[in-house]
């Protein structure tokens, strides 16, 4: 139980015991699952920074796998779509870098999307 919710559950404790104890009860689990996302979340964003510096050291078809994963576990990835695309324009692969810029512009945000839209438009 955190510090707060021990010194509100004693302000509480001028209102309806039970009641106060089931709210507060309630506010632990909230802020304890509020914890987990977040550490879930910090777990993700380092597999994704260790997936993107492997894949611009590996080969290209590894680096596709790579960059792939990357876009499994966040999707709005700019680097990966990037990395990407520029694989599958070394590899004349016109096909492939038109569809991973499309898909790209339909997942990030900002002003990455018009950089990206004209990209596609180049090789349209």
């Amino acid at each position: 139980m955190s510090e707060n919710n021990k010194s509100n559950r004693e302000f509480g404790s001028n209102f309806d015991k039970d009641e106060a104890n089931e709210i507060f009860d309630k506010l632990d689990k909230i802020n304890s699952d509020d914890s987990k996302k977040v550490d879930k979340n910090i777990a993700s964003i380092k597999d994704v920074t260790e997936l993107l510096k492997e894949a611009k050291n590996a080969d290209e078809s590894k680096a596709i796998e790579l960059y792939k994963k990357v876009l499994v576990i966040m999707p709005e990835n700019l680097e990966a779509y990037i990395g990407l695309a520029d694989i599958y324009r070394k590899q004349d692969d016109r096909e492939s870098e038109r569809d991973i810029l499309k898909k790209a512009i339909q997942n990030v945000d900002g002003s990455s999307k018009n950089d990206l839209m004209k990209r596609l438009k180049e090789i349209s």
